[in-house]
């Protein structure tokens, strides 16, 4: 009996067939399966800004595009993209010039559940009750450097794994399970700070 995971795995497998040989309908399809998960990841890494998460996700897809040859099928089509996306982001900062991390304040649309981040940690799981407090980690959140972040949204809000991640960020797994480490850490110590401000 197939599972539903493995009839999307065929059906991603056939649409990336049909776009290597210049299907654009193949294309369209691909993108409405992924834009919004991709926008989601993009929108929360560029500090909740729209215009721009919009255009690094038309970015991305073009690139996907323009580069569908060098999807080998070794990861999760998703996966591909996701890496794509992770590194416009990237060079989205380095175009502007700032350092990895992100002052901004967001307007506070668009809410992050983050209680898996901080489950197993000691800080209590009652600071995420109130949307006044998820406006608080998502503040912490934004103030810590991008790959930190990215790291975080990665593991807790794509539900990835540590392998995903790891192909993703072009980074050995034990180098993702220490950067999660210390990115958990971190967020920990900016919501202590908050609580104490």
């Amino acid at each position: 009996m197939e599972t539903p995971n493995s009839a999307l795995q065929d059906q991603e497998t056939e649409l990336v067939a049909r776009l290597r040989q210049g299907d654009t309908a193949a294309l369209e399809q691909l993108y409405h399966v992924y834009v919004d998960r991709v926008y989601s990841l993009v929108f929360h890494q560029v500090g909740q800004n729209k215009s721009v998460a919009e255009d690094i996700v038309q970015e991305t897809f073009l690139s996907a595009l323009k580069s569908i040859g060098k999807f080998r099928g070794k990861s999760k089509f998703y996966t591909w993209l996701c890496s794509i996306a992770y590194h416009k982001v990237a060079d989205f900062y380095r175009r502007q010039g700032r350092e990895a991390r992100h002052s901004e304040q967001s307007s506070g649309t668009g809410s992050i559940e983050l209680e898996q981040i901080i489950d197993s940690e000691p800080l209590a799981a009652h600071r995420i009750e109130s949307e006044e407090n998820r406006q608080v980690i998502e503040q912490a959140l934004l103030s810590l450097p991008l790959d930190y972040r990215q790291v975080l949204i990665f593991k807790y809000v794509e539900q990835m794994s540590v392998a995903e991640i790891s192909l993703i960020m072009r980074r050995s797994l034990k180098s993702v399970e220490g950067l999660l480490t210390r990115a958990r850490k971190e967020l920990r110590n900016c919501l202590a700070g908050s609580s104490e401000g």
